[in-house]
């Protein structure tokens, strides 16, 4: 089948109605949607982006993107690997329609994760002062960024409970819509009262109300979107098993949070802020590449999971190729527009940040060879074999700390993006071996699609 063919048949049964949604469709429909919302949310990033390089500098962008990226760090152990525990989990329960497991799973959740985010920001709020104490701007960034800690863990949970339940697009709409919406409000304001005098602090603290609000909305959307089994069923006791899934799980967050900011860290404790704020819209600008693969993984997370435990394995073949095949074909002329014209994409954000070009390109080929090789980590987590992906991630990561450790010091930013890259190409390489061992299935593009289609 062909591309077109294969695009032909994503369009139909993203826009073909029926009283029942069969797997495929969900799929089809949820990654669509995704997409959009990502590009959507794409454009709204950018602007703020923009808006916060001109209000705040090179400098000052650099220090508030090295204190959210501790902040995304330190999510990892707060989360606790709960968030893909849940959207397995509760794939499962809703198929088997296990209504209690489904609350008892959620309530559990979410009040460990509540006790954990606030225990971790004390103890890196005390850390940082003892690191930190004679960088005044930077610690009370810090400080006031760590207060996005509990609502940023709460708001993971609650996206993969909807994406368990098959609700990819309701799931992201609050963070993906409303938050940027309301903060670029907040910046907008600012540019016209507070721009002289607009500091890192004051951007996290519009940062800081943006995302409390959202989380809210989403609260209330989470609610409503929860089967009326599952609002009047009695909790089933807790699992152990939950416990057991979710400490590798856990390991794979923190080392695939590790990998996406280790080389922002670096930078910033290596070089200094200036350079980290021109990487860090350099990545932002390779991330771009990516949007669609992420898009299709919320929406194949669920159905990977079902389709496990029905042991289908030519549906799930014929699934992951055909959405790495469309994600490859939508990336590819993504990553040849930033290679093209990153110089000018760069300028955009200010004339500062033309000088990451070179990091730009490296760091899109990077992406572009992720999206050529699928959903291969999902894959593994959905499956049972998260230990697999955490060994992986693992060996990635030391790769990751060793080159930046070599090469920031020799070419800066340029040594950053080489070892960013060098990362990204070993651990999907290295997951692809462990998903045709285990599943044998071939997650890449150039899978093979079975004669028989799936319905």
């Amino acid at each position: 089948m062909s591309i077109t063919q294969e695009i032909r048949s994503l369009a139909r049964s993203l826009f073909g109605r029926s009283s029942e949604e069969s797997l495929k469709s969900r799929v089809t429909r949820g990654a669509a949607g995704s997409f959009i919302l990502k590009i959507v949310a794409a454009g709204l990033s950018f602007i703020i982006g923009v808006l916060l390089a001109r209000l705040l500098g090179a400098e000052g962008f650099g220090t508030y993107a090295y204190a959210t990226a501790w902040v995304s760090l330190l999510s990892v152990p707060s989360v606790m690997g709960l968030d893909k525990l849940l959207v397995r989990e509760i794939a499962v329960f809703e198929k088997r329609r296990q209504w209690g497991s489904i609350r008892r799973i959620l309530s559990w959740s979410n009040m460990l994760v509540l006790g954990a985010s606030i225990t971790i920001a004390c103890a890196a709020a005390a850390v940082g002062w003892f690191i930190s104490a004679e960088e005044p701007i930077r610690l009370h960034t810090f400080w006031v960024a760590l207060l996005l800690l509990p609502v940023v863990s709460a708001t993971r949970l609650r996206q993969s409970a909807l994406r368990g339940l098959h609700k990819v697009i309701t799931g992201q709409m609050p963070e993906m819509l409303v938050q940027p919406a309301i903060l670029i409000l907040f910046l907008v304001s600012a540019m016209y009262f507070v721009r002289a005098n607009m500091t890192a602090l004051h951007a996290l603290w519009t940062n800081i109300a943006a995302t409390t609000t959202a989380f809210l909305f989403g609260a209330a959307v989470l609610y409503h979107s929860l089967p009326n089994e599952v609002k009047v069923a009695q909790p089933h006791p807790t699992n152990p098993a939950w416990i057991r899934s979710a400490v590798p799980l856990m390991l794979l967050a923190a080392l695939q949070i590790l990998n996406a900011k280790l080389d922002i860290l670096m930078l910033g404790s290596m070089v200094g802020t200036k350079e980290t704020g021109i990487y860090s819209v350099a990545n932002r600008g390779a991330s771009l590449i990516t949007y669609v693969l992420v898009a299709v993984n919320a929406a194949l997370g669920p159905a990977i999971a079902s389709l496990n435990v029905s042991q289908d394995r030519q549906r799930l073949q014929h699934m992951i190729t055909k959405s790495s095949r469309i994600v490859l074909l939508i990336s590819l002329p993504a990553c040849v527009g930033l290679v093209v014209f990153g110089g000018f994409f760069l300028r955009i954000f200010g004339q500062d940040f033309a000088s990451g070009r070179v990091s730009l390109s490296i760091l899109c080929l990077g992406q572009l060879f992720s999206a050529a090789m699928g959903s291969v980590t999902l894959l593994l987590i959905m499956t049972g074999h998260e230990r697999d992906a955490v060994m992986t991630l693992g060996v990635s990561t030391i790769l990751n700390a060793a080159l930046n450790l070599l090469l920031i010091p020799r070419w800066g930013i340029e040594g950053a993006a080489i070892a960013s890259t060098a990362s990204v190409v070993m651990r999907n390489a290295i997951a692809a071996v462990f998903t045709y061992r285990r599943l044998q299935i071939h997650s890449t593009a150039l899978g093979v699609i079975g004669r028989s289609k799936p319905s």
